[in-house]
């Protein structure tokens, strides 16, 4: 009864929120609701803000921990379905998710290879998830709609390549595999399920490594002890890229703002830092 007793008490202590959790989860929320309102009103900017929503999460969680990240995400989840309805709240599920999934893996200092891979896998099901519950809520119209898109798109994709390979001498080839590639085709028609998950893992392969970099460096930007990324051959390129940004920075006289100059300062901080890793943490 008393052993009750007390797991009662320490989840009672697991749900309540001091003043400046709630303060901190609140005022994170807001900014996370702002920029994906700005999403939704100025898509062109908004792609670059689309981006941040997930180092706010990952700064939530890494300060305040993760059930404090979780509250603030349905209070931002709940402001914005006020705001613009359901629709921006999908997408905004996927950002502010991702963001206490880096925060979580960052926390524990989880290697790179192994959370981008995750990464990518959990929010390929999500968006798949998101396919399902449209078709589930538009009814078998939109399941119609999406396969005849994607037979267009082969159809079109096929004529074109009808024409180019007589130019490009790939003619013979290209009748010779043709039956194949088509039969393909109509089997990923069948299996559209399994091509809409796979197409989302390879393109969201490369938005997760660009993610997973812009939080590391803010979140790096703000103090935090974070396992660096990345290393070997990409942190070379990394390096090279950022040496080459600060230089094309510098020739343009940008050194001369004070924004700048700070940028400029922590991107050579960071770059020393990439450099001195090891390429086994």
């Amino acid at each position: 009864m008393k052993q009750s007793h007390m797991g009662k008490h320490k989840l009672g202590n697991l749900r309540h929120l001091r003043a400046i959790e709630i303060a901190e989860g609140a005022l994170l929320a807001d900014i996370a609701v702002v920029f994906q309102l700005i999403v939704h009103y100025v898509p062109f900017v908004g792609i670059f803000f689309t981006l941040l929503v997930p180092a706010l999460f990952t700064i939530l969680v890494l300060r305040r921990g993760f059930y404090t990240a979780l509250m603030g995400m349905f209070v931002a989840l709940f402001t914005l379905s006020l705001i613009v309805g359901l629709t921006q709240v999908q997408i905004m599920l996927l950002e502010v998710g991702a963001g206490l999934f880096l925060g979580v893996t960052m926390k524990y200092r989880l290697h790179y290879i192994p959370l981008i891979l995750l990464g990518a896998t959990g929010s390929a099901i999500g968006l798949t998830s998101l396919t399902l519950l449209s078709i589930l809520l538009l009814g078998p119209t939109f399941l119609t709609v999406m396969l005849n898109g994607l037979r267009q798109s082969y159809d079109a994709a096929f004529r074109l390549l009808d024409f180019l390979t007589p130019q490009l001498g790939l003619a013979t080839a290209w009748h010779a595999n043709a039956p194949t590639i088509k039969h393909l085709a109509t089997l990923s028609l069948e299996y559209w399920l399994a091509v809409v998950f796979f197409s989302n893992l390879l393109i969201l392969i490369p938005v997760v490594i660009v993610v997973y970099y812009i939080t590391a460096f803010l979140v790096r930007l703000m103090g935090y002890d974070v396992r660096s990324f990345p290393d070997g051959v990409l942190n070379r390129i990394i390096q090279w890229l950022i040496r080459l940004l600060i230089g094309i920075a510098l020739k343009l006289g940008l050194g001369k703002y004070w924004a700048t100059r700070t940028l400029i300062k922590e991107l050579r901080r960071q770059s020393m830092g990439l450099g001195r890793q090891k390429t086994t943490l």
